[in-house]
């Protein structure tokens, strides 16, 4: 928000009116003293003896600015994302009373950039009280030797008239130097944060020479898998200059702490694989190496056959149907959320063939009853986030989009969580049909949304504890057997209550 307002706002600035009253400052400074010394040059020369001192001002306090611009607008990042924070998290605040925490809080962030902007303007405005300083010594230097120069008969009145005019035509631009300055080294500082943003390069990238083919079948290998979370240094580097200088302590304490270890594993094309585990057990970070969100760093990733980092991005991931537990949600209507993505692969359809598949997409998950209910049907705007629908219904339009084309390979990362048990078996059953031929990996804490998978991973402590059908599980792994019952007694006593 600050490189994208502010920063971007001092370089506009540097580059209209910065540079137009440079170039302005330079031809009217050079020209005018080019006639100052055709009428005397004695005079020009005095008029000069206070001129040295413009760079040295310029070097001290431009410096002084630079660095304290630089601090108010880091102070603005802050800022910015303590109120964006504040008012995306306003349900948050309001359930726990925290308003009055949240104003203070805003209230000291918000001192702070007065501080340092009080702090930019006390320098800045030294700058124009010094060139008219300097400027003021010329003036008077040639007040008295050229009136000196008239009386002693060696200038005429003209010529010391027209000098004095001279003068006073290049005042203001020794005076618009100190503004010129000002808007240089604010742009200076800004195009440098937002130079460094451009400097940061995507990790993940398209293959230089892509090796595999177009078309994906839906084989999955996971080839002696290591993963942990961290940042390089360059981009560590440039998060601590540009924006806040935080503790590494996120990626010294994952060093030797891998999220992922060792993981191997095949999923044939159409398989349907149900992935349980307890909170934490990096069930969702396993499955966000498959469409590459992250790289591994040891091992290999193969569909079918093949490095996924020898697919292009947009053919890996346009195969790939992924409904996270909590879908993103865009302030647009449930047809263009649906749609998002897809638009480019349905451009051969007419409107009402696309309107077709929506209807069929939101049939299968189920959402389609509830559109049904709405005043503008599928035209509905939704809000920010999806904030007019439920948590069922979020996920519901989740599996929607994810179904509109058909994908490949179909991910669920506990999309069902939401939903009542009566919902989630209508949605199980209407996928079953929906996704055959398909390969499905759904991630789930209910036992009962995957024991019909023709393979089950029990995940703990970033390893696979035990693989099998349902069955097999129950009598040979102790985590499965202990989720099971634990949830078969839950679902018992909610009965009898």
């Amino acid at each position: 928000m600050a490189l994208m307002t502010n920063d971007l706002e001092a370089v506009r600035n540097f580059l209209g009116p910065g540079l137009l009253h440079l170039f302005n400052t330079i031809f009217v400074f050079i020209t005018t003293l080019t006639v100052m010394f055709l009428i005397n040059v004695r005079l020009s020369l005095y008029s000069l003896i206070a001129i040295p001192l413009v760079p040295l001002l310029v070097s001290r306090l431009g410096a002084m600015m630079h660095r304290r611009f630089k601090k108010s607008q880091e102070q603005y990042a802050v800022l910015s994302a303590k109120t964006q924070e504040s008012i995306a998290g306003i349900k948050v605040i309001k359930s726990f009373a925290q308003e009055e925490n949240e104003k203070d809080t805003f209230s000291g962030l918000n001192q702070e950039y007065i501080k340092r902007n009080l702090s930019l303007a006390r320098v800045r405005n030294l700058f124009w009280p010094s060139m008219i300083f300097i400027g003021g010594i010329g003036t008077i230097i040639v007040l008295l030797v050229g009136g000196r120069q008239v009386i002693d008969g060696a200038l005429t009145i003209g010529q010391f008239v027209q000098f004095s005019a001279y003068i006073g035509a290049i005042t203001w631009p020794l005076i618009s130097v100190g503004w010129i300055i000002n808007l240089i080294q604010r742009g200076s500082v800004s195009m440098g944060r937002i130079n460094n943003i451009f400097k940061i390069k995507p990790e993940i990238t398209n293959p230089l020479k892509p090796a595999a083919p177009e078309t994906l079948q839906g084989n999955i290998n996971f080839d002696h898998v290591f993963f942990r979370y961290e940042l390089n240094r360059k981009t560590k580097n440039l998060i601590k200059a540009n924006f806040i200088d935080f503790k590494d302590t996120f990626t010294r304490g994952t060093e030797n702490n891998w999220v992922l270890k060792d993981m191997s594993f095949d999923i044939k094309a159409g398989m349907k694989v149900g992935i349980v585990g307890f909170t934490g057990s990096s069930k969702s970070t396993m499955v966000n190496l498959i469409p590459r969100l992250y790289n591994p760093q040891k091992g290999k990733i193969l569909i079918d056959g093949f490095d996924i980092k020898s697919y292009p991005l947009e053919v890996l991931r346009s195969n790939i149907g992924y409904v996270t537990q909590e879908p993103f949600l865009f302030s647009k209507s449930i047809r263009e959320n649906i749609l998002f993505g897809k638009e480019e692969f349905l451009s051969h359809l007419s409107e009402s063939e696309i309107t077709t598949k929506i209807i069929e997409a939101s049939k299968t998950s189920h959402l389609h009853e509830d559109v049904r209910l709405f005043p503008k049907k599928y035209e509905t705007l939704i809000g920010e986030r999806g904030v007019t629908l439920s948590g069922g219904q979020k996920q519901r339009l989740g599996i929607a989009r994810a179904l509109l084309i058909n994908p490949v390979i179909l991910i669920f990362d506990d999309s069902f969580s939401n939903m009542d048990t009566n919902t989630e078996e209508l949605i199980l059953s209407d996928l079953k049909h929906k996704t055959f031929g398909i390969t499905t990996i759904i991630i789930s804490h209910r036992i009962s949304t995957i024991k019909d998978s023709d393979l089950i991973m029990v995940i703990d402590d970033g390893g696979i504890k035990e693989t099998g059908k349902h069955s097999e599980l129950i009598k040979k792994c102790s985590i499965y057997r202990g989720l099971y019952y634990r949830q078969q007694l839950s679902e018992e006593l909610r009965e009898e209550i």
